[in-house]
């Protein structure tokens, strides 16, 4: 029943514009028409002003007297019942929407815009007040020392720089003597065992993190994969295999006789690396430090390099130095 009635209101609202659409195409017929007989009835007028001052006062009493005369009539409009009222404001709106949405779109970009600049002159103002507050602390403290200077003798002062600079260096060396142990544990314990796994053709450091010594003994195939162990290198084997590797036992750790195992060379190995790069750069002063010349390239120097923490000359890859993080890494 009210689909029924709906088609019906629609038929009879596309009669009623189909209607209203032939009234329109008649009216601009008759308006044509009257165009047509009026221009065909009256003589033309020249369209430029005239230079003969009587023939221009003609002209403009013939405009007054159109003006005039199309003046009371009353505008064509169209009747109560037409549908073009409606279908005029709807285009109308239809047109504002369009526009309102575009404004929206370009106002909310322009808002997402200015947030964005808003929230980097936020983090801007908090950075100045960090350094503004640590400018105002270093000031205070710099003007408390001076105050505190000017009431001593110079040979006070001297003895009090004296013994900030021990207490500082004691505080130092206790903190660095933490740092070695700390360093050397972790060779020992999760670093060596992968350095060793590397340097026998196994994945690089981390590709496995379970090395145990029965991996190391039976040593990798050429994928980098371990094999498994079905019967033991002989001691004298793997004791020739690790001093071709890693070379013979240091003497200063005190067994220089005793064999070592692969875990206990690589170790080794990363710590003798690391001394001679830590005391190349300290002999340099500040920079990056010399070169260190390598024996080889190694799993530990490689290891460095991928940690970012030293770099190969750009020309020989048998020397390293640690990285100056303070520069730039050369090209």
């Amino acid at each position: 029943m009210e689909n029924t009635l709906s088609e019906r209101a629609n038929s009879a609202y596309m009669v009623h514009l189909e209607r209203t659409l032939r009234q329109l195409h008649d009216r601009v017929k008759e308006q044509e028409a009257a165009l047509e007989k009026l221009r065909a009835s009256t003589a033309s007028i020249d369209l430029q002003p005239s230079e003969d001052p009587a023939t221009y006062l003609l002209q403009l009493r013939a405009l007054k007297t159109a003006y005039e005369s199309l003046t009371p009539q009353d505008p064509i409009l169209p009747s109560p019942d037409s549908p073009l009222p409606a279908l005029l404001a709807l285009r109308n709106t239809g047109k504002c929407i369009i526009e309102s949405k575009e404004s929206i779109s370009e106002t909310t970009a322009r808002a997402h815009d200015i947030q964005k600049k808003l929230e980097k002159e936020q983090t801007y103002l908090k950075d100045a007040k960090l350094i503004q507050s640590g400018l105002e602390a270093r000031i205070s403290l710099l003007q408390h020392e001076i105050k505190e200077r000017t009431q001593k003798s110079p040979g006070q002062v001297a003895k009090e720089m004296t013994r900030k600079i021990g207490k500082r260096q004691s505080y130092y060396e206790e903190q660095t003597a933490k740092l070695v142990k700390v360093f050397n544990g972790f060779i020992d314990e999760h670093l060596a065992a992968m350095l060793a796994a590397e340097e026998l053709g196994g994945p690089i450091v981390g590709g496995m993190m379970d090395v145990d010594e029965s991996v190391l003994e039976a040593g990798f195939s050429a994928q980098g994969k371990a094999r498994k162990s079905k019967a033991s290198l002989s001691d004298d084997r793997r004791q020739r295999r690790i001093d071709e590797i890693w070379g013979h036992r240091p003497s200063d750790d005190g067994k220089s006789g005793e064999p070592w195992n692969e875990q206990q060379a690589a170790g080794a190995e990363m710590r003798d690396l690391t001394e001679q790069l830590l005391n190349s750069l300290v002999e340099a002063g500040g920079g990056p430090g010399a070169y260190v010349e390598l024996d080889r390239e190694s799993a530990a120097a490689r290891f460095l390099v991928r940690a970012k923490v030293a770099q190969f000359h750009p020309k020989d890859a048998r020397k390293l130095r640690l990285i100056d993080f303070g520069g730039d890494l050369d090209d």
